[in-house]
């Protein structure tokens, strides 16, 4: 058979379409062809950047005894405003232990550190980086007031949902209560299911609370060390008295976080922390009046030698690039 007589029985062997079928076809291939070339494309090109973390930054700092007016001097009206001019920094507030704690409960009354300090961040990473490159230098100097081997400082994220970490947080300037602890082993997604699904609805029906979220250790941190509580519910409170009597109650009763499955019953602290400034912007510290820098730099010349220099001291870990 030649060439030409196999070509012509293919020919008459192929199946037959209608004009409208060869048009399809035709869309079809060039449907098919369009979508490679389009997915090829995706996989060569560079993925977008990921956004941003944003995170609240919760720090727990103890003063050396007999100079807590130092401290508080040096945290509030220089650090804060050091803090602040980090790229990625949204706002601070202090709180310090309120008088009002957990009587009947008291063996989870803790950690021990009588100042609390959360941060707003839109930017984790950026904040890490300018910590590292900044702090312990004249940029951001750290009082020897304060008591390096007792701080805490660890990035949360929400541990749960859509919102950001500082949407979540929604500072109200007021009062503040926070329950720590850590997941049973393997129970981290049951924890996480349970409280904001169960618990914490159940918690902000309580007397003086107003508002609240759970949140967990970010995957990234500026402190070489595991953090003592991998979560962290932070709630708002109306009236502190109120609030700690009214949970120092529900935790009489059964199917709290004293009792659940989910939770490691020696990992939980419980405290209560009262405001000691209000809340601080970015923006506000970018833009001082002259009369509250004069206070600033005053404040930064009293300082004098008073200050760790240098490196970290031991017991506080700065990561390095």
């Amino acid at each position: 058979m030649s060439a030409l007589g196999l070509r012509n029985e293919e020919k008459s062997a192929a199946p037959l379409f209608t004009r409208r079928q060869r048009g399809w076809a035709m869309r079809e291939m060039v449907k098919d062809s369009t979508e490679e070339k389009s997915t090829s494309k995706i996989a060569g090109a560079a993925l977008p950047p990921t956004p941003p973390l944003s995170s609240i930054f919760i720090v727990m700092t103890e003063a050396v005894d007999g100079q807590e007016d130092e401290f508080n001097d040096w945290y509030t009206n220089i650090h804060c405003h050091d803090t602040m001019r980090l790229k990625g920094s949204v706002a601070v507030q202090r709180w310090k232990l309120s008088p009002y704690q957990l009587r009947y409960n008291a063996r989870f009354v803790g950690p021990e550190q009588r100042w609390l300090c959360i941060y707003e961040l839109n930017d984790t990473q950026q904040n890490i980086d300018d910590h590292v490159e900044q702090c312990f230098t004249d940029r951001m100097p750290i009082t020897s007031a304060q008591r390096t081997d007792k701080a805490e400082d660890f990035y949360y994220v929400p541990a749960a949902g859509v919102k950001s970490a500082v949407e979540t947080f929604n500072s109200r300037d007021g009062d503040v209560l926070l329950i720590r602890m850590n997941a049973r082993k393997g129970k981290e997604a049951d924890l996480i299911r349970w409280y904001r699904e169960t618990y914490l609805p159940r918690t902000l029906k309580l007397l003086g609370f107003e508002d609240g979220e759970l949140y967990r250790a970010a995957d990234i941190q500026l402190i070489d060390a595991a953090p003592r509580y991998e979560f962290t519910a932070v709630y708002h409170v109306s009236d502190a008295m109120v609030a700690v009597e009214s949970l120092d109650s529900h935790l009489a009763q059964a199917k709290t976080i004293l009792d659940s499955p989910h939770v490691d019953p020696t990992s939980i602290g419980i405290a209560c922390y009262s405001a000691i400034t209000n809340r601080f912007t970015a923006e506000q510290a970018h833009n001082l009046p002259q009369a509250q820098r004069k206070l600033e730099d005053a404040f930064r010349a009293n300082m004098g030698d008073r200050r760790h220099l240098g490196e970290a001291p031991d017991g506080l870990k700065i990561k390095r690039r």
